[in-house]
């Protein structure tokens, strides 16, 4: 049995803490699973909803998960059918990946756009403060360390530093509409 397991089924004797050191080892690799998805569905929501729905399931002495990494490997799964029947709830699934097509463990290559680039740059400087260190730091530090972290480097509760990263996507999201981008072009 992993650490995951392991803190995973801790939750189940009403260890409040375990199900937070849990949720702080696999909220990056469910968000990252969430790629394909992120044009179609909120995907924030989706990670939110995820953990909330592992809560109920580890407190739920009737099921038992095994297998190694049971509980990430379930999570995972449970996050992709909420993302795909949100899609599907908000008719888009045309921005959902093929049911057929294998899921890749390495996103391809983006072709550069100099143009699109320069935009974005000139509508991060339009950003407000606060937005804007959130969004950097979670650029900076995405692949290292939980928001939960970063948030406390920027002296922010975690609730304050997730606010800050959606404020700061609509602000730019705006800017970039405002400069001829549709938003639906810029995310196929």
């Amino acid at each position: 049995m992993t650490e995951i397991d392991q803190l995973f089924e801790a939750v189940g004797f009403g260890h409040v803490k375990a199900f937070a050191s849990w949720m702080g080892r696999v909220e990056r690799p469910i968000r990252l699973s969430l790629r394909a998805y992120a044009r179609a569905v909120d995907v924030e929501g989706i990670v939110q909803e995820t953990l909330l729905r592992m809560w109920t399931l580890g407190n739920d002495g009737s099921r038992r998960l095994d297998g190694e990494n049971a509980s990430l490997r379930f999570a995972i799964g449970m996050a992709r059918n909420l993302a795909r029947n949100e899609a599907r709830r908000l008719r888009r699934e045309h921005l959902l990946p093929p049911d057929d097509m294998p899921d890749p463990g390495v996103p391809p290559e983006p072709t550069p756009d100099p143009g699109l680039a320069r935009a974005i740059a000139d509508c991060m400087k339009r950003l407000a403060r606060k937005p804007l260190e959130a969004l950097r730091a979670r650029i900076e530090h995405q692949a290292h360390d939980p928001d939960r972290d970063i948030a406390a480097r920027l002296g922010m509760t975690v609730n304050a530093f997730l606010q800050n990263i959606v404020r700061a996507r609509r602000q730019l999201g705006d800017c970039l509409v405002r400069k001829g981008i549709p938003l639906e072009e810029m995310l196929r």
